[in-house]
């Protein structure tokens, strides 16, 4: 599951491939006990988050909570992603732009369950923000663009261990083990 990047975007459909991949794989990967957790709360909105490493890929188990619409972080990320949508629905804007300054938004989608994207343009931004409570998706990301892998100097703690069991057994009704006889 190596995939090779360049400062220019991937092609269209590279990360959702690698997406339904890892979800084929997902529910052995549940069982493990190396998942990881992180409380994204240094900005609206805020998104608890189980993750692994995979390879090349990190998969991220996320719960994102509602927060007011004016303080969403608009964003791009410092890598590669694609996302499914589990439960719920969620506001999500897009824009595009290769400096820091926050670009124009160019669109709004409402995501609901079952809905999957990718982010494969190193100068895509987004924001997310969960309408009627709290969402859970997957996301799965790439090693980070080139010029990009400074790690953020944010200091992020875990989740407490109850979260983290929550989270980890909504995705395991998700994505059930099958059992064979």
């Amino acid at each position: 599951m190596s995939i090779a990047l360049s400062s220019h975007s991937l092609s269209t459909g590279t990360y959702l491939f690698l997406l339904k991949e890892i979800e084929k794989k997902l529910p052995k990967l549940l069982i493990t006990e190396e998942w990881e957790s992180l409380d994204v709360d240094y900005h609206p909105p805020r998104v608890e988050r189980v993750w692994l490493q995979y390879k090349d890929l990190r998969i991220c188990l996320h719960r994102i909570h509602p927060a007011d619409s004016s303080d969403i972080l608009f964003h791009r990320h410092p890598w590669p992603s694609a996302m499914k949508v589990l439960q719920g629905t969620y506001e999500m804007s897009v824009g595009f732009g290769a400096t820091e300054i926050t670009p124009p938004v160019a669109a709004t989608l409402l995501l609901n369950t079952g809905s999957y994207y990718e982010m494969i343009h190193p100068d895509g931004w987004h924001s997310v923000n969960p309408k009627d409570g709290s969402t859970y998706s997957l996301m799965i990301s790439g090693l980070p663009w080139p010029g990009r892998e400074q790690k953020s100097g944010l200091l992020l703690k875990p989740l407490s261990q109850e979260a983290k069991e929550e989270i980890l057994d909504f995705f395991r009704g998700q994505y059930p083990e099958k059992k064979c006889f």
